[in-house]
């Protein structure tokens, strides 16, 4: 499952990136993909220290899903 949605992430990536910058922006999308393996587990070992209870820790990430939500629905439509 993890595999479908990294390649689905990557092709709508590519879709709304602009072409002559590709690799540019798939450096940058390589940069945050290494970034959210520290800052998403650091994030839960806190919740998780700070509650005592690791099954709080999902609401060290909740805030991160959301402000991707908000992101999302902010960039453009496709145009056919």
């Amino acid at each position: 499952m993890f595999l479908q949605i990294q390649a689905l992430s990557r092709s709508y990536y590519a879709k709304i990136i602009p072409k002559e910058k590709s690799n540019e922006f798939f450096g940058f999308y390589n940069i945050f993909g290494k970034f959210s393996a520290i800052i998403g587990p650091t994030l839960m070992s806190l919740t998780t220290a700070i509650t005592g209870n690791a099954r709080w820790s999902i609401l060290g990430i909740i805030p991160l899903f959301l402000i991707g939500l908000v992101i999302f629905m902010t960039l453009p439509k496709e145009q056919k």
